[in-house]
């Protein structure tokens, strides 16, 4: 997330392998070069100039000139023809193309709203807490465990208060969200830092333990086990993934590690180790097939992982819950 506890840990972006380096120590994570992606795009054209546009600064910052002007070029190709066609002949043209080896698995996350409250009542009693002053990154901090037993209580670091402790850990697991006060003001609550703890999946536990099956393992699924357990039962299975997030209240969009706003339906999360975030991409699914920019990071993303941004709201998170697909990712290097 980055949004999302698991995406915005501040990885360090790496240079893009020339496709030998080792991925995991095992296979080459890219091809050699290889055709075109079939480049057709399934979204909007403004879209992927939001993505580009905010990730130019990036480049220049960077002094990445070549990656600047090849986003510029594929811009240029994208608006000059919606022939895929003459876009593959294109593409072959200024830019080299590599797959990622293995078939990568794609999902989704997005933005939730939440209704909240400033103070604690007898609806909403479940604490978003801001990042502690004493906290330092990557050195490790009290548990989930530890905080839900009450390690931060009487601190002063609520930020904001919810009425569904389910809601709060989704948040904590998306990165990002928009609170709802009872004023009708909408604020963005977005990633302040971790407790530097590893990150669980708690789908995989509910799996392990028999509470999931693998094909029905959606976040409404979790979403509906959770709900059905009693606090005491919930708040042990939750523990089991130590990481806990803490946020910060600003009306600010939301942004991935990259530093940049994160574009709906463009912004992708992907292993730096793979795909270093900045990275102009093709993503190839059953239900996506689209022009995508690297610009995000989490701790879940490993390998052949492709977390796609959807925006905010619940038809957005509705679409989140259920994408979990396999597909091709393509790099593209300009030339």
């Amino acid at each position: 997330m980055t949004l999302r506890g698991r995406r915005a840990l501040a990885l360090g972006v790496l240079a893009l392998a020339s496709g030998c380096a080792l991925w995991r120590g095992l296979l080459p994570p890219l091809t050699g070069p290889t055709d075109p992606p079939p480049a057709i795009d399934d979204v909007d054209l403004p879209s992927m100039r939001a993505a580009v546009a905010r990730t130019l600064p990036v480049y220049e910052k960077r002094a990445q000139i070549r990656e600047r002007d090849g986003a510029l070029r594929l811009l240029r190709i994208l608006e000059a023809s919606d022939d895929p066609v003459e876009r593959r002949a294109w593409i072959d043209r200024d830019f080299v193309v590599r797959r990622v080896r293995a078939p990568v698995l794609l999902t989704a996350y997005y933005e939730p709203e939440l209704e909240a409250r400033h103070r604690r009542d007898a609806r909403f009693r479940s604490p978003l807490y801001g990042r502690p002053p004493d906290l330092v990154d990557g050195t490790p901090y009290a548990t989930r465990g530890e905080i839900y037993g009450g390690a931060l209580a009487g601190r002063g670091l609520e930020i904001a208060w919810l009425a569904d402790p389910i809601d709060l850990f989704f948040l904590q697991v998306q990165g990002s969200g928009r609170l709802r006060f009872e004023d009708g003001r909408r604020i963005g609550a977005h990633f302040a830092g971790t407790n530097g703890r590893p990150y669980t999946s708690v789908g995989r536990v509910m799996i392990e333990r028999g509470l999931l099956t693998r094909d029905a393992a959606s976040a409404a699924d979790i979403r509906r086990v959770l709900a059905a357990m009693p606090e005491a039962e919930r708040r042990a299975l939750l523990a089991t993934n130590e990481r806990y997030v803490f946020f910060e209240l600003a009306d600010r969009p939301v942004r991935g590690s990259l530093g940049v706003p994160l574009t709906p339906g463009r912004s992708v999360a992907t292993d730096p180790a793979l795909v270093p975030a900045g990275t102009l991409a093709y993503l190839e699914t059953p239900t996506y097939r689209r022009f995508v920019v690297a610009q995000d990071t989490g701790a879940a993303i490993t390998g052949a992982r492709c977390d796609l941004f959807l925006g905010a709201g619940e038809q957005a998170g509705a679409v989140a819950g259920r994408t979990r697909e396999h597909g091709w990712l393509y790099v593209l290097e300009p030339r």
